[in-house]
């Protein structure tokens, strides 16, 4: 089954507009992670019982979603995709990754998302679908980091019974978020001991990529990575508005995290915030001193 090479994904990016610059950056030195999901999507696809499950892990902005929505531009017209998202809710809403793609897998499948049928059923018609259909399937869950206990008894159930469907699952998560503790930690390694499931990690930008980003740009590449971390959406913010301090959008993103910890990690952090507070500076232009 034919794909678009990897590499065309990064070269057809444009690079004018804010969110053509993030696509670059997220994707910028991804061609390997790329080519790993491509080959798991051509075993998968090869022949039933060959499935795979293949679990991406990755910082908060380190580009997971887009290198998932690049690869997903690779696929041939006839694999069907079925793309939902876990969300960080007052109130949970169980299975809600189903619930972004039910109708697509038939009515009485979201008929019985809809109605909240015993959970059982649900996953049962689920596999159903994916096992019998004449067209090869991705099934991609976002956000797995956010799941309900339902949405994660599914990926145990999914993970241990994909191998006999022609099909694959992508599975996002924030792997700085999810520590000893948290349920999709035991998740993971319920299905830790099973073949067809693997993992790959999504890593920050490299000093070299940072400096391909701000090439043309009279900011100081080096204290940019340092800065930033290397984290795609960081850079792409602070690279938009260079004299601005911390970016609206990063300090938001920063504090809705901070809002999760616990109490005694939201009050060391409160105790650093406000060391360097009123330390925050721009970006050094190129050859400036520091």
């Amino acid at each position: 089954m034919p794909f678009l090479p990897a590499h065309s994904l990064t070269a057809r990016i444009a690079p004018a507009g804010y969110h053509q610059r993030m696509n670059a950056a997220a994707l910028l030195e991804r061609d390997g992670l790329l080519a790993g999901l491509a080959q798991h999507a051509s075993v998968a696809f090869d022949h039933a019982g060959s499935g795979r499950v293949v679990f991406v892990g990755g910082e908060a902005g380190v580009g997971k979603s887009a290198l998932v929505r690049a690869f997903l531009a690779t696929m041939p017209a006839d694999v069907t995709v079925l793309m939902g998202a876990c969300e960080s809710l007052s109130t949970e809403r169980p299975l809600g990754p189903l619930l972004d793609f039910a109708q697509r897998v038939g009515t009485e499948f979201a008929e019985l998302v809809q109605a909240g049928e015993e959970r059982q059923r649900i996953f049962t018609s689920l596999l159903d679908a994916v096992r019998t259909g004449a067209r090869p399937h991705v099934v991609v869950l976002e956000d797995l980091h956010w799941a309900d206990d339902a949405t994660l008894d599914l990926l145990r159930y999914l993970g241990r019974r994909f191998a006999d469907c022609r099909a694959l699952l992508v599975g996002t998560y924030r792997d700085d978020e999810v520590g000893t503790g948290h349920p999709l930690r035991r998740a993971l390694g319920d299905l830790a001991g099973t073949a067809s499931v693997q993992r790959l990690s999504v890593a920050p930008l490299s000093p070299l990529g940072v400096a391909a980003l701000a090439a043309g740009r009279d900011v100081d590449a080096e204290a940019l990575h340092r800065r930033t971390g290397g984290n795609p959406f960081f850079v792409t913010e602070v690279l938009a508005a260079p004299d601005a301090g911390l970016p609206a959008k990063v300090e938001d993103a920063v504090m809705a995290r901070a809002a999760r910890l616990g109490s005694d990690a939201r009050a060391a952090l409160d105790v650093a915030y406000r060391g360097r507070a009123g330390r925050a500076r721009a970006v050094p232009r190129a050859g400036a001193r520091r």
